[in-house]
């Protein structure tokens, strides 16, 4: 009879062992999980240098223009036809501002955003976005069909012109 429990309790021994191998392997497991969600956060992109919006003529009217916003919150306005001025202003709206502009931008994660949208119609003007990080360059084209997030971010940025350009731009 003692044989019978000495081999029950041998079973039940190496099943316990068997048992603390298994939770050893999932803690590391969980271990491991956590240290690729944080490598995967600490290797985010870096901070965006400037934004440049660019939009394009139409069979109309339509304003041709370009804006640069860098990351110091210098602004340049390159107006170039069906604009209340022409030729290259410039203003600083100040770090905070661009700051905040650049900081949605990455929270909207325009990053991922396609390269090219398809032009609906050929007679609508074009949207062009050309985001400058340290390490690379997002360009998006025809961003007026893209995801509301590009439109927002053209609102922002013609924002800072108004409708006109003021006496605080400078030649």
């Amino acid at each position: 009879m003692m044989g019978l429990y000495q081999y029950i309790w041998n079973k039940i021994t190496a099943m316990r062992h068997i048992l603390l191998i298994m939770i050893a392997l999932l803690a590391a497991g969980v271990a491991l999980a956590k240290n690729h969600k944080h490598k995967k956060r600490s290797r985010s992109r870096p901070g965006i240098e400037s934004i440049t919006m660019q939009r394009t003529g139409c069979f109309g009217k339509c304003p041709v223009y370009v804006i640069e916003l860098d990351k110091d919150g210098q602004a340049t306005y390159t107006a170039y036809r069906n604009t209340a001025d022409t030729g290259i202003l410039k203003k600083n709206f100040g770090t905070s501002r661009a700051a905040s502009i650049f900081s949605k931008t990455m929270s909207d994660r325009t990053d991922t955003c396609k390269n090219t949208y398809k032009a609906m119609a050929t007679d609508l003007p074009g949207l062009i976005f050309t985001i400058r990080y340290a390490d690379s360059v997002k360009k998006i084209n025809n961003a007026n069909f893209g995801p509301p997030v590009l439109r927002q971010l053209a609102d922002s940025l013609d924002a800072l012109i108004g409708k006109r350009t003021d006496d605080s731009w400078h030649r």
